[in-house]
């Protein structure tokens, strides 16, 4: 059974993803509090990425990396974002290089491409159009996961999640949604597929109206297993009751109208 690393393990997508991805990796825990519920499969590691000895202690040894730790939301500024979505993420690609590390996997986000029109449908190819500061570290971390592939061979993969909550609750969500167990998919196709180099795809389920064109993905055998409408919320918005601030017209929703800091 290969090891994988999860950095920012304790936060929300690192919840749900553990029980489906603890089936078939053993999974090193890395996170700034204690993770609750280790099982017997798992290992913790309470750290910071920032801090060398935690970052050299938590790449040994294992075969690919879950990248999920970053600093999010509208309200960030540029500095805000730079020691964790910047530094730490280019020094985790640079001791994975060291220790030999073959595989990475970087949760980046629809909003490196948030600033497209709705009905854009852009493709996995789309030049980055960042709705934030936030979107804006995301575009650096899959360049930087590029530039890694390219020059040393370690295989990567940059997810652009769209939404991961556990229901559906608006109609722009439901263009973008994700389940745990199709998301978890992805990071078995960027662990195990032999021809990955460097790939770029989008982190949806089926939808009735898909919110992107994910073409890399579907080329890499990914196959949705769950459909947005199957977990539409009670409390579900209709796209014509969606407030403005909610930024409806915009892949990346509310961060797309928000203002830059």
């Amino acid at each position: 059974m290969k090891t994988l690393l999860i950095t920012g393990a304790g936060g929300r997508v690192g919840k749900i993803l553990r029980p489906h991805l603890r089936q078939r990796y053993r999974l090193r825990l890395l996170d700034t509090q204690p993770i609750e519920t280790i099982t017997s499969t798992e290992e913790g590691i309470v750290g910071d990425l920032r801090d060398p000895v935690t970052l050299q202690q938590a790449v040994q040894g294992v075969d690919g990396i879950l990248h999920l730790a970053c600093v999010h939301g509208t309200e960030l500024d540029f500095e805000d974002t730079l020691d964790v979505n910047y530094r730490a993420t280019l020094a985790l690609l640079e001791a994975a290089r060291q220790a030999a590390v073959g595989r990475f996997i970087f949760a980046s986000s629809h909003h490196v491409v948030g600033q497209y029109h709705a009905d854009d449908l852009p493709g996995d190819d789309a030049s980055p159009a960042p709705d934030s500061y936030y979107g804006l570290s995301k575009a650096f971390g899959e360049a930087a996961c590029a530039m890694y592939a390219q020059r040393y061979g370690i295989g990567t993969l940059s997810i652009r999640i769209g939404n991961a909550d556990p229901s559906v609750i608006d109609a722009r969500r439901r263009r973008l949604w994700i389940s745990a167990r199709d998301l978890a998919q992805l990071i078995d196709i960027g662990m195990t597929h032999e021809q990955l180099k460097h790939a770029i795809v989008y982190g949806i389920s089926r939808s009735p109206d898909p919110m992107f064109k994910n073409t890399s993905a579907q080329t890499l055998g990914y196959c949705p297993q769950d459909n947005a409408e199957d977990f539409i919320d009670p409390k579900f918005i209709n796209f014509e009751a969606m407030p403005e601030a909610e930024g409806p017209d915009y892949v990346g929703g509310g961060y797309a109208g928000s203002q830059l800091k």
